[in-house]
């Protein structure tokens, strides 16, 4: 071999970013209820849709896949973009869905219902009678939209009928695992803010039948873990970030989730981004547990590669890898 030529390693799937792209946007997944009220019910029922990142090559097997939702206090941002005027760039869940298709899982970026447009809660409620919610962030975002202060009625309505939206999506793909090429056995769930916070209330409330939740800046009520989380679980894992600046109802809440986490028996990782606050970007340098330095979207990746089983026997390459790439 000569001297000066660069050595190859092995590329290895769902770790290295080995495939093209192709996107297919806006694929009805539901329909929601808006415009609700108690009294009437939902004034009408609008498309719930995705789009969904997935790499050009045939597998010869079924791909882990990859559910992910927007983050916005519940008012804003979109499947699309999460771009918020005034604040920090952080890296939309659209982005994380590219990057991940790249390593060779089949992603979806999620709509779901915001709180302007009076969601219909359903009737599958798993929040408990009159429990309290925190709407400090949600009337900051409301403020900055025009609108009057929320109610706790509008909060547990919203966060209910957005939640269903996340359990739902599931449904949707589980359902569709082999025209979608999808390994029903290795779906997550996650999303950033109050996308993350619907996607662990599916998974521990609703029951979401997931294999992990991936966490950026969201968290779940500690009444709502008490009454749904029980010693000797065997929930998903999870994984997740906050900012060492984050919000205050994000970080007054980490170390009771870890403690409850942990003491009925669910596996999981809690990060913290160093300098960060409720924005960041998928690029931040974050320490991996054995305190190497790497990002959140490689800790990501890696975190998965574990908890869903993705290495080959031997360590070889997966043959459904499509030819490397340029990053």
């Amino acid at each position: 071999m000569n001297a000066n030529q660069p050595i190859r390693r092995e590329t290895r799937l769902y770790l290295d970013k080995t495939c093209e792209v192709e996107f297919i946007p806006d694929v009805k997944y539901g329909v929601g209820g808006v415009g609700y009220s108690a009294e009437r019910g939902a004034a009408r029922y609008r498309d719930l849709k995705l789009d969904i990142y997935r790499p050009r090559a045939e597998p010869d097997r079924p791909r882990p896949a990859l559910i992910m939702a927007f983050g916005g206090a519940f008012h804003r941002g979109s499947k699309g973009a999460e771009v918020f005027e005034g604040e920090n760039p952080a890296t939309p869940v659209a982005e994380y869905c590219r990057e991940f298709a790249r390593r060779g899982y089949v992603c979806f970026s999620i709509d779901y219902r915001l709180m302007q447009e009076a969601p219909d809660p359903g009737v599958t409620p798993f929040l408990l009678p009159g429990q309290p919610q925190s709407r400090d962030r949600i009337d900051f975002v409301r403020n900055l939209l025009g609108l009057p202060p929320s109610t706790p009625q509008m909060m547990t309505d919203t966060l209910e009928a957005a939640t269903d939206d996340m359990s739902n999506a599931v449904s949707f793909v589980r359902s569709r695992s082999q025209a979608l090429g999808v390994d029903p056995t290795r779906l997550v769930i996650g999303g950033f803010s109050a996308g993350a916070a619907i996607a662990l209330n599916s998974v521990y409330a609703e029951r979401a039948p997931v294999a992990a939740v991936i966490a950026l800046s969201g968290r779940i009520a500690a009444a709502t873990m008490q009454a749904y989380l029980k010693p000797n679980s065997t929930a998903p894992a999870a994984l997740l970030y906050f900012g060492e600046h984050d919000l205050p109802v994000m970080l007054d809440g980490v170390a009771e989730m870890r403690e409850h986490l942990t003491r009925v028996g669910i596996a999981n990782q809690f990060v913290t981004i160093p300098g960060a606050d409720h924005f960041y970007l998928r690029t931040a340098e974050v320490r991996r547990p054995d305190g190497t330095i790497t990002d959140v979207e490689t800790l990501m990746a890696e975190f998965l590669y574990e908890k869903l089983g993705l290495a080959m026997p031997g360590g070889a390459a997966d043959p459904a890898a499509a030819a490397p790439q340029s990053p």
